[in-house]
């Protein structure tokens, strides 16, 4: 059985590969730890949730409190959310 952080982390780490894109490494993107450690100090009842959907909107919203590695990944995932939904 996986942990509820271990979920946790695999929904939070497929956000950060994004749509659409193959599935890379798991240390090819270095936002995906730095993420995961902000997203639980700074959503935690979203990252509760397990939620991906959530979890994204919230670290979108608190983006400027993210470190730079983290704010890069999730400004990558706010254009693709963009681009997506304008198709």
């Amino acid at each position: 059985m996986i942990s509820r952080a271990a979920r946790i982390a695999l929904g939070l780490g497929a956000m950060l590969i994004g749509m659409g894109q193959a599935v890379a490494a798991p240390d090819a993107d270095p936002g995906k730890k730095a993420c995961v450690q902000e997203a639980r100090r700074l959503c935690p009842a979203e990252m509760k949730s397990l939620s991906r959907k959530k979890v994204e909107a919230c670290m979108i919203a608190k983006i400027d409190q993210t470190s730079p590695v983290c704010h890069a990944a999730m400004l990558r995932i706010r254009a693709e959310r963009q681009a997506a939904a304008k198709r």
